[in-house]
């Protein structure tokens, strides 16, 4: 169950960054409309097996570390597949490392992971 609270809350985050920011969530418009739930996949497997391993904060900071690894990878990968050109992979995952969409989400999966843990603890 938390691991479709934050895929909902990475929803909500990504709706409104984009409101805020007057920007898309994926700016590329030839990665084609799988890229985005694909990096949002991604996200909530690793957000997942932090919940199932939750042992604290040092889980929490992990995931962090690995949503956000996870997410440049797949969209580097995704995104070269869909251009066909291996030069677009590191382009891809630098322009994807610095957006704030990227960021929000492996936050919020570290936040998820703690909340899980502290939750776990009290009962």
């Amino acid at each position: 169950m938390t691991t479709v609270l934050y895929l909902a809350s990475v929803i909500a985050l990504w709706g409104v960054l984009s409101l805020i920011l007057d920007r898309e969530v994926i700016d590329y418009p030839d990665a084609g409309p799988l890229l985005g739930p694909a990096i949002a996949a991604v996200a909530c497997v690793v957000t997942g097996i932090g919940v199932a391993r939750g042992r604290g904060p040092s889980t929490a900071i992990a995931c962090l570390i690995g949503s956000y690894a996870a997410m440049l990878a797949v969209g580097a990968l995704g995104y070269t597949i869909t251009r066909g050109s291996p030069i677009w992979m590191a382009l891809a995952a630098a322009h994807l490392a610095i957006s704030p969409f990227v960021l929000g989400a492996a936050v919020l999966s570290a936040l998820v992971v703690l909340g899980a843990t502290v939750v776990r603890r009290v009962r």
